[in-house]
């Protein structure tokens, strides 16, 4: 349960060649991924990953609950304020995972691959080879299947360790997993099976190894003895890409070539070019700066910013879309509660000993250990499940995508007004799931060390509010039926669900972001209604060797925690490079 002592083999930013076969542009989850697999078992193919951030490994950074982001202090994490919100009056903070790994080292390890259907609607826009029986086979290929549910869904060979547990780690979970079945919800038994509804609830399944530690994408695909084990990958840490530099021939093909780098304290600057290709895997908010910086992208906005228009992408930026989410706060039974770890020492030494000696309890940040996954068409006013005929539980119908989902937390804020703190805390979030509103990610300025400016436009579709509405009434029903079997919980911020505006009310005072930015360089035609940036190859429409995978080119935001998705999108983009570098 120790922190590694290996030190991690980098390059310093001076060293590097001059060239490399591939330039990976950011070692979040998708940069990970990437490099280990462009860089295996073609030893001649030379690739460098560049990352903003760096290589720590301790025992704070793979400790699950220390490393969340909201308990970690943000160690690991940049913040982005965002727009302030034209009709809400207010900014969002947008996090960022920094270092080798990105959000795979900050987030709350929820591993979920989302239903066929999702992937079919894809497909049938036209999004060729992306149906969920193409796509499938890259999850299994991530994962590393070590949990209790049957394992015929899942991968068993993958790099990353994916798991969960039979019982619950929570008292107030269990007893929340006993009142949604009373309120008209069913068993999902496995969530990556292809043959269970798309619509009731979960246990979730985590991004933790057998050891309790977590297994961001950098512990999985990049440790330190698969890099130092390859001659031909270069790792260069604490180094931010300033622009993509590109060529023009005589026939206006544009292609990429090379990258700016400079270091963290920008004394040292380096263009390293590319032979064969260049994939930008900066995340959803980055990606799109970058390519903005470099002279790709509305050309309005290019010009307005004093920038050389390279090509006019008007997608660029545009279609930006997250889930949201909003809490409902009770006091509960201290010792079901995270919240006596604060109060009471000695459940802080208990499960300390647990997690040190045996790699269980609470430290492996199982927050959110209940999910449910709904359709606000069948939820009742009473915030009961209505039951569902044979063909809404058929999960490769697109119209059972769920809108919304209601978590169980076993933790909530002690400052909020009202909370007892002499109590535990849990928290039921309602959160959106199919998001139609849009925002967009623009430039503050032409300074690379400025974060840009994310217009994130929340709530500005109305069917956001109908699925919200849904899940807030879902949780109240949850708690009248947990009152109802005798659990202790006394409301201490909750919506009034007598009347749509009252929720509205709530909605509106009370919404914020769940981190899962997706859809800013959308795979998609560039004369859809909402213009896509890359082709259904992940490849720049218009640039030659210039790819993006990341969140940013999901053509919409899923109906799922997008950690899972991310994996199989960049193993499938791996591939096809590899394919087209064989062609």
């Amino acid at each position: 349960m120790w922190p590694f002592t290996q030190s991690y083999p980098i390059q310093a930013l001076g060293a590097l060649r001059p060239q490399y076969d591939y330039i990976v542009v950011g070692g979040g989850t998708a940069g990970c991924v990437l490099a280990r697999r462009l860089s295996e078992d073609q030893p001649e193919c030379t690739v460098l990953l560049v990352e903003r951030g760096d290589a720590s490994n301790n025992f704070l950074d793979t400790t699950p609950l220390l490393s969340l982001h909201h308990i970690s202090a943000g160690r690991r994490s940049t913040v982005i304020p965002s727009a302030t919100h034209k009709q809400l009056g207010r900014s969002f903070p947008l996090v960022c995972g920094v270092g080798l790994g990105g959000t795979s080292r900050i987030n709350g390890n929820q591993y979920t691959c989302g239903v066929p259907a999702q992937y079919n609607a894809w497909s049938d826009e036209g999004r060729k080879e992306w149906s969920y029986d193409e796509l499938k086979p890259y999850f299994l290929k991530s994962e590393r299947w070590t949990g209790p549910v049957p394992q015929e869904y899942h991968g068993l060979n993958g790099p990353l360790e994916v798991r969960s547990w039979e019982d619950y780690h929570y008292e107030c979970s269990r007893r929340t997993a006993d009142a949604v079945r009373k309120i008209g919800f069913r068993d999902i038994l496995d969530m990556h099976s292809p043959f269970e509804p798309s619509i009731g609830f979960n246990k979730m399944q985590y991004t933790i190894d057998s050891t309790g530690r977590r297994h961001s994408a950098f512990r999985a695909y990049l440790p330190a003895e698969v890099v130092s084990g390859r001659f031909n990958l270069h790792v260069c840490i604490n180094v931010l890409a300033t622009e993509v530099q590109f060529s023009q021939a005589s026939d206006g093909t544009v292609s990429a070539e090379a990258v700016e780098l400079e270091n963290a304290a920008g004394t040292v600057k380096r263009t390293i070019t590319a032979r064969r290709e260049i994939v930008l895997s900066c995340g959803a908010l980055r990606t799109p700066q970058l390519l903005l910086l470099s002279g790709i992208g509305p050309a309005s906005h290019l010009r307005e910013m004093g920038i050389r228009v390279v090509r006019d992408t008007p997608g660029v930026g545009q279609s930006l879309q997250d889930h949201v989410i909003i809490q409902t706060t009770y006091n509960c039974p201290m010792a079901d509660s995270l919240f006596a770890m604060a109060k009471q020492p000695t459940t802080f030494l208990r499960e300390a000993y647990s997690y040190l000696r045996h790699g269980a309890g609470w430290f492996l940040c199982t927050l959110a250990e209940v999910e449910i996954f709904g359709l606000s068409s069948v939820v009742s006013p009473d915030g009961k499940a209505i039951p569902l005929s044979d063909e809404q539980l058929n999960p490769y119908n697109p119209n059972n995508l769920p809108d919304f989902c209601v978590l169980l937390a076993p933790i909530g804020d002690p400052s909020t007004p009202g909370v007892d703190t002499t109590k535990g805390i849990m928290s039921l979030n309602a959160g959106l799931m199919l998001s139609k509103s849009f925002g967009q990610i623009r430039l503050r300025s032409t300074d690379p060390t400025i974060e840009p400016l994310c217009d994130m436009q929340y709530l500005t579709a109305p069917e956001d509010r109908v699925a919200l509405r849904a899940a807030l009434r879902v949780s109240a029903a949850i708690a009248r039926q947990l009152r109802e079997d005798g659990y202790q919980i006394d409301p201490v911020r909750v919506p009034d669900v007598s009347s749509d505006a009252a929720v509205d009310e709530y909605i509106d005072k009370y919404v914020d972001t769940m981190y899962h930015y997706t859809s800013t360089c959308r795979m998609a035609p560039e004369d859809s209604a909402r213009p896509g940036v890359v082709d259904d190859e992940l490849r720049v429409h218009g640039i030659r060797k210039l790819r993006i995978a990341d969140a940013s080119v999901i053509p919409n935001v899923p109906a799922a925690h997008p950690q899972a998705l991310v994996y199989a999108l960049a193993e499938k983009c791996a591939d096809m490079m590899r394919k087209d570098a064989e062609a």
